[in-house]
């Protein structure tokens, strides 16, 4: 158990999430804690390392409750009320029957003696198992006038490690061993009894709500979305839902802050959430995140998937005559669309056929365009494509210098590309104006010249109204500031308006953003309903080959994953990322790559990840062999010494960095010796 390797990091914000600056996990173990103990660094808290006592990496609290098994339990103690750490480490004795370590915090005083517990398990516990106990020892120490944080009943708080301060202290405490759960029995049944009812409350809840939607429905309202909203309401929903109440805020079950930042508006209908990590639920704004409780419904039941929760809504809600939603729409359409036919027994009458397209096909094929590429060998004239990617990866970049390659080389001309930029300050449009002038295509923003984002489908419109549509390119950035692409209904609306400015000869590039989260398989996914992919031509995602810099070199690809012509499966691309460089600069240093530098970029992108990963530790050998060659005993011996890094994070570090080549973030050479032993030698010394 003590070298079961735990979920850890460095400072508050470390996180391969955090879109300012991504850091991969790293682990540490119970053994490790131990020496860190003994021999604590001695950083500020923004650097100090943390540990979630569990083998699942991750800072989701929802996660880590679901999926996390936990080697360890904690405590924090920062309401000591004077009592001295020997006090506090004595009244811990009491209510612990195991082994533990304790030692002051950072920010202790000589008069606020503020704490931590740790105390290992004898055997690895479920994250709602190890909730359940976090409250058992939070009432315990309670118990004994010793104050705890009840934020650490949050299966992923982190715990700071050993840190030492102007008052820094620790003992080790070894009297029965491991804990061993089973010796809070009792208590643990009674919290399960107690859990287990309000579960039962909350499904009370829940049925009340159905009912009372249902009874409702008896007016001859029938939309699913305004029925669940309606029945089940904001409060109701995010408690549902796992978000916390902590007066009138709550606090996200995504979150790793502990900061409560979720707030419901003034007319009860909206929840607006602050957390960065909710904001792929509902629609930004600009102080963060808002949405209804059917938002809430898309996300945490359907996965985000709006279609299926409208479907499942429509299912749950019946009307007075105990049909479901789903059905009794169903039957409304039929009885509005069936005075549109006439009897099928007379089909020479038949309602279609004034409609019927026959005698035209020689005008068609006249306004038939050749296949023509507006964007490398992405996105074809007469089609509609949609690209996605998150933030600042480098979707308009790159879609802008394709677009002018295509200019430059006479494929389209300028003067039928209507670029609109929707989604960029006065400064940025400024810069890309430029370039619209200079390579004679049409630039538009809303709040300029009087344009609006909504006069856009009508523009479109009347292109198809009036045929003019044929050979004009629409590049849409992005598409969420002419559609609501998180509502079916808007998006398949708005797809229906792009396929037929498509089918009069249009083309339609529209850039979009993915979720937060990856998928499973590691790749980015797109965001909103399936309309939009489902209505378009192709459909791609761009993302970083190599590790997310904000300075140097970047290597991306776009992606197909819906084609409809001879489009590429893959391209990948490179440009210089470096804030240093004006827009101009960054667009000259865009260009393609082959196949064989792609797969070298991804092979770099590994080793790099390794090397961060490995970083405290590769600093500590390098500094030891900076003096001298040693054997691998001698070195790990020292390593350890140097670094408070455990032995087994040292071993990886040497395997992992042992060649001659720095630039693969090979660092130190091997060599053996008559006598069988590893001698290791600094490629470079410092």
């Amino acid at each position: 158990m003590n070298t079961s390797e735990l979920c850890s990091g460095h400072g508050q914000w470390w996180s391969p999430k955090n879109t300012t600056n991504p850091q991969a996990y790293i682990t540490v173990t119970l053994d490790e804690i131990y020496e860190m103990a003994k021999t604590p660094t001695s950083v500020a808290k923004e650097n100090a390392q943390w540990v979630i006592g569990s083998s699942l990496l991750s800072r989701v609290h929802a996660e880590q409750k679901e999926k996390g098994q936990f080697n360890l339990q904690w405590a924090d103690l920062d309401d000591v009320a004077g009592l001295t750490f020997d006090e506090i480490v004595n009244r811990a004795l009491d209510v612990l029957p195991c082994d533990f370590i304790a030692y002051t915090s950072r920010s202790a005083t000589e008069k606020q003696q503020k704490a931590r517990l740790i105390i290992p398990l004898s055997a690895p516990v479920s994250g709602k198992q190890f909730v359940i106990q976090q409250t058992i020892l939070n009432n315990r120490l309670e118990s004994v006038g010793v104050t705890p944080d009840r934020a650490t009943q949050r299966a992923g708080q982190v715990c700071f490690l050993p840190n030492r301060g102007e008052f820094y202290r620790s003992q080790k405490k070894n009297t029965y061993g491991p804990f061993d759960p089973t010796q809070w029995g009792e208590d643990i049944a009674r919290i399960e009894v107690e859990q287990e009812a309000e579960r039962e409350a909350l499904e009370a809840q829940n049925e009340a709500a159905r009912i009372k939607a249902s009874q409702r429905m008896a007016s001859g309202e029938h939309d699913p979305l305004k029925a669940y909203n309606e029945a089940y309401g904001i409060p109701l929903t995010l408690s549902i839902f796992g978000y916390v109440q902590r007066g009138k805020r709550w606090l996200s079950p995504n979150s790793s802050s502990g900061v409560p930042g979720v707030t419901i508006t003034a007319d009860g209908q909206k929840w607006l959430s602050c957390h960065e990590s909710d904001a792929s639920i509902g629609k930004p704004t600009k102080n963060g995140t808002m949405g209804d409780a059917f938002d809430l419904f898309v996300n945490y039941s359907h996965g985000g998937d709006y279609t299926a929760a409208l479907k499942a809504a429509g299912e749950m809600f019946t009307t007075d005559v105990g049909v479901s939603l789903n059905k009794a729409n169903q039957c409304d359409y039929m009885e509005k669309t069936k005075a549109n036919f006439d009897d099928v027994s007379k089909p020479q009458q038949l309602g279609l056929s004034k409609f019927a397209l026959n005698g035209q096909s020689a005008a068609m094929e006249e306004k038939m365009l050749d296949d023509v590429f507006i964007l490398g060998r992405i996105a074809l004239l007469g089609q509609s494509t949609v690209i996605y990617a998150k933030p600042g990866v480098g979707k308009t970049l790159l879609t802008l210098w394709l677009l002018i390659e295509a200019v430059k080389e006479a494929l389209i001309n300028g003067n039928d590309v209507f670029f609109v930029n929707a989604d960029d300050n006065h400064k940025g449009l400024t810069h890309k104006l430029k370039l619209a002038e200079h390579h004679k295509f049409h630039m538009l923003a809303p709040g300029y010249n009087e344009f609006k984002s909504e006069m856009l489908t009508g523009a479109i419109k009347q292109m198809i109204e009036t045929s003019s549509a044929r050979g004009k390119i629409l590049i849409l950035d992005t598409v969420k500031k002419f559609t609501d692409i998180m509502r079916k209904d808007k998006a398949s609306e708005f797809g229906e308006i792009v396929r037929q400015f498509v089918s009069h000869g249009g083309s339609v590039v529209m850039l979009a953003h993915t979720n937060k989260h990856r998928g499973e398989d590691g790749k980015v996914i797109f965001s909103g309903t399936s309309d939009l992919v489902d209505d378009v031509d192709c459909a791609y995602t761009l993302d970083i080959v190599t590790e997310d810099k904000f300075d140097g070199p970047r290597t991306v690809k776009f992606e197909n994953f819906k084609n409809r012509g001879d489009v590429a499966n893959m391209v990948v691309y490179k440009y210089d990322c470096s804030p240093s460089l004006t827009y101009q600069e960054r667009l000259d240093s865009v260009r393609i790559m082959s196949d064989i530098e792609r797969e070298k970029a991804e092979q770099q992108n590994v080793l790099e990840k390794k090397y961060w990963a490995n970083k405290d530790a590769v600093v500590a050998i390098r500094q030891i062999l900076g003096f001298e060659s040693m054997t691998k005993t001698e070195l790990i011996k020292r390593a350890m010494e140097y670094s408070g890094i455990g032995r087994r994070k040292i071993l990886k570090t040497l395997n992992d960095h042992t060649g001659e080549n720095e630039i693969d973030f090979e660092f130190w050479t091997v060599k053996r010796t008559e006598k069988n032993s590893s001698i290791f030698t600094l490629n470079h010394p410092v």
